[in-house]
């Protein structure tokens, strides 16, 4: 199927693909690697993240979040483990079974990450008039909003907002599925 797409959402759909790279791959990789000197891959961060907002979890649910296998997650949680980030508790009767929470240590990682996201971001900001930045916060509203439909998975998403947007969660507003204690 062909369609018929104007050079405005041509450009505009460009100018989508760049910044979403820029923003999950240059400026998140630069912000976990300022944020600690321990070789963390993207997906050890996330759970991190996960963990930071709602600990303890089982590694089966973390996998699934994650969409990993439970051996991937596994390998992610010893090398967590290893750098004292998280602790992993096995149940008694089942050693099968563990549930993982974030030490004090993951935590200020975690910490160190969203300050200098959010120092970046302000200084970003401080170029925007505060209209521009009322019409970019309605725009990407809009664009989430228009972006995520009811069958969506947005688990990982909820999981790493940590509640930041409080009453005002695009996820729970759209599909009513947003994971934040109310």
């Amino acid at each position: 199927m062909k369609f018929n797409i104007s050079d405005a959402d041509r450009n505009l759909s460009e100018l989508l693909r760049i910044s979403s790279f820029i923003v999950t791959d240059i400026c998140e990789q630069q912000f976990m690697e300022d944020a600690t000197t321990i070789p963390l891959s993207k997906n050890q961060f996330y759970i991190l993240k996960i963990l930071s907002n709602s600990s303890p979890f089982n590694l089966s649910d973390l996998a699934k979040i994650l969409s990993v296998s439970n051996a991937a997650i596994g390998k992610n949680i010893d090398k967590l483990v290893q750098y004292k980030l998280v602790r992993r508790r096995f149940r008694r009767k089942d050693r099968r079974t563990a549930k993982v929470s974030i030490t004090q240590e993951g935590q200020e990682i975690v910490k160190n990450y969203n300050d200098l996201k959010i120092e970046k971001q302000v200084e970003i900001f401080k170029k925007f008039s505060k209209k521009d930045k009322k019409n970019f916060t309605n725009y990407l509203k809009l664009f989430i909003q228009n972006t995520l439909h009811e069958d969506m998975d947005t688990d990982i998403l909820c999981l790493q907002c940590n509640g930041f947007c409080g009453e005002n969660c695009i996820v729970e507003e759209t599909n009513g599925t947003c994971l934040r204690e109310h």
